[in-house]
């Protein structure tokens, strides 16, 4: 069976920048992501779905494989990513920085939740940042903020 991941790779210099997408799964062929020559590697996980435990396992190991000198840093990254962040040690490398994550919220007018793009320095002494629907109504956190933010605790 062919894994459902998928990559794009661009290059800005000595920085290297990897779209993921899909799952992150036993099949996932990770170590075709090549960072040769980068000082820097950035990690686009926008459009990654899922991730299942053979996934957590290879991605724990693949990331074992970036020389300590590379910087490394996380962007886009979904629930499911920062929920794995917070649980599984060594998830992302010592010394790497989340950049940007998407946050549950709930609109009540809509009676939906909504994922919204926040960066670490909006969240203060671990508490959601306020946010507005369209309507100019404020948007309840539907998560509980001390868990979800644990990583930032270690964010570089």
């Amino acid at each position: 069976m062919n894994s459902q991941f998928d990559f794009d790779k661009e290059s800005k210099g000595d920085k290297v920048v990897f779209r993921l997408s899909g799952q992150i799964d036993e099949d996932a062929e990770l170590l075709k992501l090549d960072f040769s020559d980068a000082k820097e590697i950035e990690f686009n996980l926008d459009n990654v779905k899922l991730i299942n435990s053979c996934g957590i396992r290879d991605w724990v190991e693949f990331q074992k494989t970036i020389p300590e000198s590379v910087k490394i840093s996380y962007s886009f990254c979904p629930q499911i990513i920062i929920e794995q962040i917070n649980i599984i040690k060594g998830f992302i490398r010592p010394g790497a920085k989340v950049e940007s994550f998407y946050a549950p919220y709930y609109d009540e007018s809509k009676d939906e939740e909504v994922k919204l793009l926040i960066t670490p320095d909006e969240v203060i002494n671990q508490k959601a940042p306020v946010k507005k629907n369209e309507q100019g109504e404020e948007l309840e956190f539907d998560e509980i903020e001390v868990q979800y933010f644990n990583f930032l605790r270690n964010n570089s």
